[in-house]
């Protein structure tokens, strides 16, 4: 009897060895599946928000309109985006990021097509709000997705690098492929979203799954935020058009501020808060938070300013246009590789520090440069920021992750992502007034450079280096 029990478990060992061989490799088939998946889903919301600023003035052309429903094209995706991200991460936890991920890279697609046969401005901005609404879905849940394929503390680490670069390379590459695309046709710029959905939705069977966890939704939350932020854009849209005192302009920006306000008194009432305020007491969300806002205000208002100031000014074609963003793409990718080696060489804090001085010194470089401000330096001084935001970028989402339970994990990379995409938006407003009052764009590309290192020495003085990492 103990001869057969001894030969038994000889003859076991192997089986079982070959079948934790068999299941780790399954694995990490799955994380690297999902880990690109992650990537492209990063790549195509990020591209998607600038690649249309190059082609803004041709379609303006084609299909009418002034500089305030320019800036409505830009920003109806990017509201949308980010008023809907907190409800997306709820959706994230309750149905299953894997399900939500697939279901908004489909309809990424199917709106895209819309947005390419679009008839007038009105239909491009009701395609650019859907766009929105799938983005919304897909970003939270790779990020969920990445944290729950990726279990090891340094493949987790790559994974968010890769995954940093994707959105970081996608600002970008977007204006050049909108340099590329608009002269064949400015509908081409949405369009080439098609075979990155595609390429997403073929590798479903691949991509790791994830549990789902018991949600409640906080819909009068989500109706107050949409509302806020929807119409304090717009009234800060307005300011430039029809002027700060104007009554019209007033009463948006009053009403989008009592509903933000009502919507944080409204998630200290209900049960099941779409944005726990618990998590802003984490000095680390507290941190990531303030510089996801704050980068992409500067970059996405920055983009903006700087493609009107070379097609409107310099009179640059959008192909020309789209070649200044080219060194920047390929110093971004540089970078956002580079920064999964420092994270884990000398951790988060060790990260930002550096990204955001690069970030600064960037910006600077570009300020300082005497009138008139030529192409080269444009060029030269956003390959500096976007190296700088490559290296931060992934740091300050693994500060996210790190800083909450991993049941918490899918809405507080969604409250990352929002604070980024209302930066954004916010940005793009901003900086759009900022271009109205000032002499000219010059001038106004000048005052976005020195705005943009303000808000970033006071990230690193005030709140960075005052945050010890854990």
């Amino acid at each position: 009897m103990t001869s057969t029990s001894t030969s038994t478990s000889i003859q076991a060992s192997p089986v079982s060895s070959e079948s934790e061989i068999s299941d780790t490799k399954a694995n990490r088939s799955a994380a690297t599946a999902t880990t690109i998946a992650a990537a492209v889903a990063s790549f195509l919301a990020g591209m998607d928000v600038l690649i249309v600023n190059v082609a803004l003035p041709t379609i303006a052309a084609d299909l009418g309109g002034d500089m305030a429903v320019q800036q409505w094209v830009v920003d109806g995706y990017t509201l949308l985006f980010a008023a809907l991200l907190l409800l997306a991460g709820s959706l994230a936890d309750r149905f299953g990021a894997k399900r939500l991920f697939l279901i908004g890279a489909g309809l990424f697609g199917l709106a895209s097509l819309f947005c390419s046969f679009a008839w007038s401005m009105v239909a491009l901005v009701a395609g650019r709000c859907v766009l929105g609404v799938a983005s919304a879905l897909i970003l939270p849940a790779s990020m969920s997705l990445i944290n729950e394929a990726n279990p090891d503390p340094r493949r987790r680490a790559w994974a968010l690098a890769l995954w940093g670069a994707g959105g970081a390379s996608a600002s970008a590459v977007g204006p050049l492929l909108g340099g590329l695309l608009t002269p064949i046709h400015w509908s081409l710029v949405f369009a080439i979203n098609v075979p990155f959905c595609l390429f997403i939705l073929a590798l479903a069977p691949r991509i790791a799954t994830s549990p789902r966890r018991p949600t409640r939704f906080d819909w009068i939350g989500q109706a107050l935020s949409l509302l806020g932020l929807s119409v304090l854009v717009a009234g800060i849209i307005e300011v430039g058009s029809i002027g700060f005192t104007a009554s019209v302009t007033l009463t948006l920006l009053g009403a989008g501020l009592l509903a933000l306000v009502l919507f944080v008194f409204s998630q200290a009432k209900v049960a099941a808060p779409m944005m726990p305020l618990g998590l802003f007491r984490i000095r680390g969300m507290q941190v990531a938070l303030q510089i996801g806002f704050i980068m992409i205000f500067n970059w996405y208002g920055m983009v903006f300013i700087c493609t009107m100031f070379l097609q409107n000014e310099r009179h640059m074609g959008a192909f020309a246009a789209g070649l200044v963003f080219v060194p920047s793409a390929f110093v971004t990718i540089i970078g956002n590789l580079l920064g999964g080696r420092i994270i884990t060489a000398r951790g988060a804090k060790f990260s930002i520090t550096l990204g955001l001085t690069i970030m600064i010194a960037g910006f600077m470089f570009e300020f300082l440069t005497p009138a008139p401000i030529p192409v080269w330096v444009i060029a030269t001084g956003l390959s500096v920021v976007g190296f700088g935001a490559a290296i931060t970028t992934p740091a300050a989402a693994g500060v996210v992750l790190r800083s909450v339970d991993p049941a918490q994990a899918g809405i507080a990379s969604a409250m990352f992502n929002t604070f980024r995409q209302v930066g954004g938006a916010i940005g793009v407003a901003v900086f759009g007034v900022i271009a109205t009052f000032l002499p000219s764009l010059d001038v106004a590309l000048r005052s976005v450079f020195l705005a943009s290192a303000m808000l970033l020495v006071y990230v690193l003085a005030f709140e960075l280096l005052r945050w010890r990492e854990r």
